[in-house]
C-alpha cells in the first residue's frame, strides 16, 4: 500500500502543481489525496504499528496518536473518495457551466458528513448500509458524466483527452464501489480492498503513459513548459526569431508580385485583382513593421500588445495571403464560436500563417487544408489540419524544440517556427499542441481562453 500512498499523492501534486486555478483540476486532484488516504491508513496499520511495536518504542500515547491517524485517514478515504469523484466529473462535464450552483458542492457533502455521526457495527469500520445508499449513486453517476463528456466532445483533440480521463477514473473506482463497500456490506468479506492497488497501478500506468504522449489534465503542458522556457532562453536575442518572421512576410510579397507580374504580362489583370493584390502586400509589410516593434532586440522576451480581435476575420486574413502558396490544396473552413478574442494581433498572425505554411508544405502535391475554429465552456480552440505526410513519433516529439526542423533541405529555415508559435500562445496564456501520424497527415490545435463576458460580445 505504500506504492499506493506514493504514487496517487505524487500525481495528484503534479496535477495540481500543473494548474491550481483550473477547478476540475482541483477536483481530480482531490481523488488522488483521497484515494491515497487510503493507502495511508494501510500503511499505518500494516507497516508502521507492528515496525515501532517490535523494537519496543510503542508508548500508550504514540499508540493512539498512531490510531488515530489510521481512522482519520481511513474515514477520508471513505467517504472522500466517492465524494471527490462526483464533484470532478460534475465540473469536467462539458454540460457544467449551464447547470452550475454555488450549493451543489455543500448538498452533496451533506451524506458524507452525516457517516461521520452514525456507529458502524460491530467489527465494521464504517455503517456500511448506509454509506452504500449513497457512494453507489455518486460513483455510478460519475461514471455516466465521464462516459457522456466523451460522447458530447466533437473536438477531436478534447475528445481523446476525455477518454484517457475516463480510462484512468472510470475502471477504478467501479472496481473500488464493490471491492470497498458493495461485497464488505452485504457478503462480509472485508479484504477485498487491497486488490484496488491492481488497479490503482493501471491508474497511474494510463496517467504517466498519456502525460508523456499525449496530455493528461495538462500534466504534459506543464513538462513542455520547464523545457522550453529554459531552452528559449539560451537564445540571446530575439534577431533569429525576427528574421524568421521577416522571411515569410517577404516570401509573401515576392509570391504576390510574381503573381502580379505573370498577370500583368498576360493582360489578366483587372483593377479588382490589382487592389486584392497590393493590399495583401502591404499588410504583409505592415506586419513586418509591427513585429520588430513588438520583438526586444537585446533579450528573449516577447511583448504582446492585447486587443479584442475577431478570430474569424484574422483567420480569414491569414488564408488570403497565403493564397498563392495554396495550388493544389482545398481550403475548407468551419466556423462556430461567433465572438472575440483578446490577442496581440501582429504575434497571432504570426503563428496562424506559420503553422498554415508548414500544412501547406507537407502537401507538396495538394491535398486538404481545414481550418476550425470552435468553442468549450471556457476555451477558444482552433484547430488547423492537414492531409499531407505526417510525422513519425519521434520528430513530432522535437517539433517545439528551438532550432529542430525536418526541413533541413531548404534554406532560409531556421527550425524557429513552431517554437516561436508555441511560445506566443503560452504567452496568451493558451496551449498547443500537435497530433500526427506518418502517412495520415497533422492536426495543430491551439487553445486560447475565453475573455470575459463583458469583452466577448459578438463582433458579426
Amino acid at each position: 500500500m505504500l506504492f499506493v500512498l506514493i504514487g496517487l499523492w505524487t500525481i495528484g501534486l503534479l496535477l495540481l502543481l500543473t494548474d491550481p486555478r483550473r477547478l476540475s483540476t482541483r477536483w481530480i486532484s482531490s481523488i488522488a489525496f483521497t484515494g491515497g488516504s487510503g493507502g495511508l491508513s494501510a500503511v499505518i496499520a500494516d507497516d508502521v504499528l507492528p515496525y515501532v511495536r517490535e523494537r519496543g518504542s510503542l508508548t500508550e500515547e504514540l499508540h493512539t496518536t498512531l490510531l488515530a491517524a489510521e481512522l482519520v485517514s481511513s474515514y477520508v478515504c471513505y467517504y472522500g473518495l466517492p465524494y471527490t469523484f462526483l464533484m470532478f466529473a460534475i465540473v469536467y462535464s462539458p454540460s457544467y457551466t449551464h447547470w452550475r450552483r454555488g450549493w451543489l458542492p455543500w448538498v452533496l457533502l451533506t451524506p458524507p458528513l452525516a457517516s461521520l455521526l452514525l456507529v458502524p457495527k460491530p467489527g465494521d469500520p464504517i455503517p456500511y448500509l448506509y454509506v452504500c445508499a449513497w457512494v453507489t449513486p455518486y460513483i455510478v453517476i460519475g461514471i455516466v458524466l465521464l462516459i457522456a463528456a466523451v460522447l458530447q466532445e466533437r473536438n477531436s483533440f478534447l475528445r481523446r483527452s476525455r477518454i484517457l480521463v475516463a480510462t484512468a477514473a472510470a475502471p477504478t473506482l467501479l472496481f473500488t464501489l464493490f471491492t470497498s463497500y458493495l461485497i464488505p456490506a452485504f457478503f462480509g468479506i472485508y479484504e477485498l480492498w487491497r486488490y484496488n492497488a491492481v488497479l490503482i497501478a493501471f491508474t497511474i500506468a494510463v496517467i504517466l503513459i498519456s502525460s508523456f504522449r499525449y496530455s493528461f489534465m495538462g500534466l504534459q503542458i506543464s513538462i513542455q513548459n520547464q523545457r522550453l522556457d529554459y531552452t528559449l532562453r539560451a537564445i540571446t536575442s530575439g534577431t533569429s526569431i525576427l528574421n524568421h518572421a521577416i522571411k515569410n512576410d517577404v516570401g509573401k510579397i515576392r509570391l504576390f508580385g510574381e503573381k502580379m507580374k505573370a498577370d500583368a504580362e498576360d493582360g489578366l489583370l483587372t483593377p479588382e485583382e490589382l487592389t486584392r493584390d497590393v493590399e495583401v502586400i502591404l499588410k504583409a509589410s505592415q506586419h513586418i513593421y509591427d513585429m520588430i516593434y513588438r520583438i526586444q532586440g537585446q533579450t528573449q522576451e516577447v511583448e504582446l500588445r492585447l486587443e479584442k480581435v475577431d478570430p474569424i476575420q484574422l483567420m480569414q486574413e491569414c488564408i488570403e495571403m497565403m493564397a498563392p502558396e495554396q495550388q493544389g490544396v482545398t481550403v475548407q473552413t468551419h466556423y462556430t464560436y461567433n465572438g472575440s478574442l483578446l490577442a496581440d494581433r501582429a504575434h497571432l498572425i504570426e503563428v496562424w500563417t506559420n503553422v498554415m505554411t508548414n500544412a501547406l508544405e507537407a502537401m507538396p502535391s495538394g491535398g486538404m487544408l481545414t481550418v476550425a475554429i470552435s468553442e468549450t465552456k471556457r476555451k477558444i480552440v482552433v484547430e488547423v489540419k492537414d492531409n499531407g505526410e505526417g510525422m513519425e513519433q519521434q520528430q513530432l516529439k522535437r517539433v517545439f524544440d528551438p532550432f529542430y526542423t525536418t526541413k533541413s533541405g531548404r534554406r532560409m529555415n531556421f527550425g524557429l517556427g513552431l517554437s516561436y508559435c508555441y511560445a506566443i500562445v503560452q504567452k496568451h496564456k493558451g496551449t498547443m499542441n500537435i497530433h500526427s501520424k506518418r502517412g495520415e497527415g497533422t492536426s495543430v490545435f491551439m487553445q486560447f481562453p475565453k475573455p470575459p463576458r463583458d469583452v466577448q460580445s459578438t463582433l458579426r
